[in-house]
């Protein structure tokens, strides 16, 4: 965990020249003598056998908790609850099932539960592993769980209410849209019913400071507690890799984790700047509009109003329905009215975010997206990445952050919203 903590000052040096990474491109930046500069860079992370020995550690000394191996006795059905968004699973799964086995538990009896992905390849166990695919929609494979505190009844998928033992593993993250997940997060909503699911993306009332977004679900612990589910895997992510491991107590693992994301994955620069350069995605998978508009909402909490962000990335695919409402409107000036009575679209959180955003700062993007579709939402594309190196070099002050879609912005005494 040592590289965790290295000086955060690296992340704010001032630089002239600067390699941002998208995706699987990096473009080199040059900016002009006697500009205001900083850069975030994230972490790493670690080649995969100090990897892997960082996670036998984390597993045999856990946190307020007793090893992993000895939270299973032969003939016990185990559940892995797994992160859908975790990028090279299987590197994971194979050491948390060799210490299971180890300890007595069948191959036949791990069961694998994760929500839909781009590809099913890397769920396949080594060692005969079953793996299932949740599916928020299907009754048969939903059971009541119990009611909450709050009065809310809880359905989880099937196989981790039958199972004996349930371990969450999940990256620990900032979302800039929905704020902390981690293994808690995976397990409730992520495995709940359609109903949940949707009940809990119309709840995040979006606050453009995102303000409320610092504090972990409670309400998903109380569901960890009620299953009986108090042991779970975090993964810290680095740009290459796993950046590092916290395993324990549910609690003490998401306060761990999130005080390694505060030092690892939190750009604090000093004041607003005339122009952000953000970098969207990483060569762990492509990146989706989620991302895209993640790393706007990071940048937006950058850059001074009325200036420029650039947005450099991969990302391609089609626009959700709110956001085509936007496309229609034209004028962005009426663009959060046009929303109105369409948060049941499932883009609403993205499309309200992205309204927000334009209303503050002009956007170049450098995507495979719509050219057309990026107009009409009064976004500028960029026919080549090469045109952020001219914006920059024009700018009384910029800040240049990769990997923006994880990264946690605050500016230090903001006065400016």
């Amino acid at each position: 965990m040592r590289r965790l903590f290295e000086d955060e000052e690296r992340k704010r040096a001032c630089v002239s020249r600067y390699v941002i990474e998208y995706g699987k491109e990096r473009l080199e930046l040059d900016l002009p003598e006697g500009s205001e500069a900083a850069v975030f860079t994230p972490p790493e992370g670690m080649a995969e056998p100090e990897a892997e020995a960082a996670l036998r550690e984390a597993l045999e000394q856990p946190r307020n908790y007793p090893p992993l191996r000895r939270n299973v006795v032969p003939g016990d059905r185990v559940a892995i609850a797994l992160d859908a968004d975790l990028p090279e699973p299987k590197r994971v799964l194979d050491v948390v099932t060799e210490v299971l086995e180890g300890a007595g538990v069948d191959p036949e009896a791990i069961t694998i539960v994760e929500a839909a992905r781009n590809t099913g390849e890397l769920l396949s166990g080594q060692r005969g592993e079953v793996a299932e695919v949740h599916d928020p929609t299907s009754r048969d494979r939903l059971a009541y769980l119990s009611t909450t505190k709050s009065g809310a009844r809880v359905y989880l998928n099937r196989t981790l209410t039958d199972a004996d033992v349930v371990i969450p593993v999940g990256l620990l993250r900032q979302d800039p849209l929905t704020g902390p997940h981690g293994p808690w997060s995976v397990l409730f909503p992520g495995l709940s019913d359609a109903e949940t699911r949707e009940a809990r993306r119309r709840s995040l009332a979006l606050d453009p400071r995102g303000a409320h977004f610092l504090e972990a679900d409670a309400e998903a612990f109380e569901v960890g507690w009620l299953l009986g589910s108090q042991f779970q895997v975090g993964i810290v992510p680095g740009s290459r890799g796993p950046a590092g491991f916290v395993a324990g107590l549910a609690e003490d693992v998401r306060d761990a984790g999130l005080a390694v994301l505060d030092k690892t994955w939190t750009f604090r620069p000093d004041t607003r700047a005339e122009l952000v350069v953000v970098g969207v995605g990483g060569n762990d998978g492509p990146a989706g509009l989620h991302d895209l508009i993640a790393a706007l909402a990071t940048a937006n909490r950058l850059v001074q109003r009325g200036g420029r962000i650039v947005a450099l990335s991969q990302v391609e695919g089609a626009f959700g329905p709110a956001l085509q409402r936007l496309i229609a409107a034209g004028d962005r000036n009426d663009s959060r009215a046009v929303l109105r009575g369409h948060e049941d679209a499932p883009d609403f959180l993205q499309a309200q975010m992205l309204a927000h955003i334009l209303d503050w700062a002009d956007v170049y993007v450098a995507s495979r997206l719509d050219a057309d579709a990026l107009e009409e939402l009064s976004m500028v594309p960029l026919d080549r990445p090469e045109d952020a190196r001219r914006l920059a070099s024009r700018a009384s002050s910029c800040l240049v952050v990769g990997r923006a879609d994880r990264v946690r912005a605050m500016v230090r005494d903001d006065q400016s919203e």
